[in-house]
């Protein structure tokens, strides 16, 4: 099993969304209203999501078979 190695800086920049994809802007949408609700374990989860959706469709890392944006 090999070890995994955190990333070199702590904490993670906040991913950017992109304005032209539905699913970035209604991300970005749920970290905005969890920030303004003072819910940071809400603002993280949706931070994660929008990473882990940037990740998977606009950095051509895409499932074959699972539509992008």
């Amino acid at each position: 099993m090999m070890a995994v190695q955190p990333p070199s800086s702590f904490p993670l920049p906040y991913p950017r969304p992109r304005p032209d994809c539905e699913q970035c802007m209604r991300l970005e949408g749920m970290g905005r209203a969890a920030r303004a609700a003072h819910d940071r374990s809400r603002e993280t989860d949706a931070r994660v999501l929008l990473r882990h959706h940037y990740r998977e469709v606009h950095e051509n890392r895409a499932t074959p078979g699972r539509p992008g944006c």
